[in-house]
């Protein structure tokens, strides 16, 4: 997908510098290789940095570059798939939070942590090799080289094409992020250390210590779709809880388990939604309540929803509680 979507930015770049067009034409090009280059080519991305090997890992901050936004990628692995569904986590929306509001909260707050996270990685680190060493820095390097070629390319209109469908890209992203922890909180545990020593340490970068004051992350913090089509457009990432509990499993053998919090369409319609908070709110606000009520009936059963031989028995029974309602019946007979 790489060379295809650098191919295809090319081809509108070329496109956006036809002169005569008509402004909605140079907004929908603008529009469409962004919405290309977010649904799909940050999620290739976003599959690929999750893998082991490093050429993987290369490639994924590759398509990162084309959209301005290769900071994320650390943040991601080592910030959001560590304190996800905390206050802590930039990249999870509160219930009642617009997605304008969390689209500021996130972009902004990605950006100064991965600073951050960069920050402490090289503090005893000299300089020069500290800024050659830094990650940030590097991404930033590495979109201006390919603002460089689209200008070498095509001219100033070619810098201004690229500089104009990254933030198109990345908005696609964050509407994703959006939609996939939205009202959903870890607990947390007894005895844990107060809000305000929390933050204390996660400014001193102990992701660790502040994921332990919370509840462990499992497919009870994360949304979840079943529709067929924008799964396989989005690499199954719709198999979001699964993807959270192994971050290392391809996407071709993500699980789907009928326990997960469901949303009420899949993630292209609920991207919609969301941009209509009206409606995302009175769609969705009552959709948490529910997830948060079966959740508390589920830890006081004891049983392990998220087994495969849970999941075989609720899609038989058609629903999660009634397969709970079998299994209590079977321990009473």
């Amino acid at each position: 997908w790489v060379p295809t979507q650098y191919a295809l930015m090319v081809y509108s770049g070329f496109k956006f510098c036809t002169p005569g067009l008509a402004l909605y034409e140079y907004v929908g090009i603008v529009t469409s290789i962004g919405i290309l280059a977010g649904s799909i080519g940050i999620n290739v991305a976003h599959e690929l940095i999750h893998k082991p090997s490093w050429w993987e890992k290369l490639l994924g901050r590759a398509l990162l570059a084309s959209v301005c936004y290769g900071h994320w990628a650390d943040e991601h692995l080592y910030g959001h798939h560590k304190l996800v569904s905390t206050p802590f986590d930039p990249a999870t929306s509160r219930l009642g939070e617009s997605f304008y509001t969390f689209w500021c909260r996130t972009v902004w707050g990605t950006w100064t942590s991965a600073l951050d996270m960069e920050r402490r990685r090289l503090r005893n680190v000299a300089f020069p090799e500290r800024v050659l060493r830094d990650r940030v820095f590097l991404s930033c390097l590495s979109s201006l080289a390919v603002a460089a070629c689209f200008g070498i390319l095509l001219g100033p209109y070619g810098v201004l094409f690229f500089f104009l469908q990254s933030p198109v890209a990345f908005t696609m992203l964050e509407a994703v992020n959006y939609i996939e922890h939205y009202g959903l909180q870890r607990e947390l545990v007894e005895g844990a250390p107060s809000m305000k020593e929390l933050e204390k340490r996660k400014k001193l970068g102990d992701y660790g210590y502040v994921a332990s004051a919370f509840e462990s992350v499992t497919p009870f913090h994360s949304w979840n779709a079943g529709e067929t089509v924008t799964n396989y457009f989005l690499l199954k990432l719709q198999r979001h809880s699964d993807h959270h509990a192994h971050g290392h499993r391809r996407y071709q053998v993500l699980r789907s388990f009928l326990a997960s919090p469901q949303l009420p369409t899949g993630y292209a319609g609920c991207m919609v939604l969301a941009t209509i908070p009206p409606l995302w709110f009175a769609i969705m606000d009552q959709r948490v309540k529910r997830v948060k009520s079966r959740i508390e009936y589920i830890k006081e059963t004891g049983v392990n929803v998220f087994s495969d031989e849970f999941d075989v028995l609720a899609r038989k029974e058609g629903s999660v509680e009634a397969a709970l309602r079998k299994m209590n019946e079977g321990k009473t007979k």
